[in-house]
């Protein structure tokens, strides 16, 4: 029985050293990364991190969006992500659209059903055989797993399109809108069902707690100073769909999310 006890004493002292080795390499590839130079080919311009649940299923919701310079046809955009195991992994980003300037957005999400992501993470661009990252300027990027939305500092409102939908005879538009201490603000959704041959408007309204799941709910302002706001757009039935943009006053100042110049389209769902 005494051989038993020591046997056992040193696999566990063995596995101990495993680990403590596993978190040594994981916090040195953490330094490694927040040393390397952020480059202007690259830039995470928003993020959102949601634990989205149902009474019988939770998935660990983690998107992305990024700009990059369109520096070649082939490339590659990933955010290089720690894991709760001490790995870093690449979570694969794809292309969305240009944008002008000879830029490109590339976006990405992932759903696990279990929190594989820990909180840290940078942006990776990979091109005509070289790689540029944004480490959010030798910082890296943090966000744990029920934040809500970051914004980047050149980004004022954004739609969320997670929460952004058909819903019957209505349409819900959510946003991400950065918070404005002190100043007067208004959100609002300038939206047409006629091909603009008549506008209308309907105010965007703050939320204070945002449902993201049967029992999990986002306060805003988060970490960030990302506040989150709403609106429901209801619409006649013989109306298919919406086309729409959203901005952001401040003191006098407008900032857009129009997609870029392309606007957003909700279509109807029917059942």
């Amino acid at each position: 029985m005494r051989n038993f006890f020591i046997v056992l004493s040193v696999i566990l002292t063995m596995y101990s050293c495993v680990s403590d080795i596993e978190q040594m390499d994981s916090e040195m590839k953490s330094i490694e990364l927040s040393e390397k130079a952020s480059s202007d080919n690259v830039k995470l311009l928003s993020a959102w991190t949601a634990n989205r649940s149902s009474p019988v299923h939770t998935n660990y919701q983690r998107k992305f969006k990024v700009k990059v310079k369109n520096l070649a046809y082939q490339k590659e955009v990933t955010i290089h992500h720690a894991t709760y195991s001490g790995d870093w992994v690449d979570i694969p980003l794809t292309y969305e659209q240009s944008i002008g300037n000879d830029e490109e957005i590339w976006v990405g999400e992932v759903t696990p059903d279990y929190e594989l992501y820990s909180d840290e993470f940078v942006v990776k661009y990979t091109v005509n055989g070289e790689t540029y990252w944004d480490n959010n300027n030798g910082k890296n990027y943090s966000m744990l797993v029920n934040v809500g939305g970051y914004l980047s500092p050149e980004i004022d409102i954004e739609l969320n399109k997670s929460f952004t939908r058909s819903t019957g005879l209505s349409f819900a538009i959510n946003a991400n809108v950065k918070r404005n201490y002190g100043a007067a603000v208004t959100a609002e959704v300038i939206y047409t069902t006629d091909g603009w041959a008549t506008k209308n408007t309907i105010p965007l309204s703050y939320q204070r707690y945002f449902r993201v799941g049967y029992a999990h709910y986002i306060m805003s302002p988060n970490q960030f100073d990302v506040d989150i706001y709403s609106a429901t757009i209801r619409v006649p039935d013989e109306v298919k769909s919406i086309e729409f943009a959203i901005v952001y006053k401040v003191n006098g100042q407008e900032y857009w999310d129009n997609n870029y110049g392309n606007n957003y389209t909700l279509n109807k769902i029917t059942y």
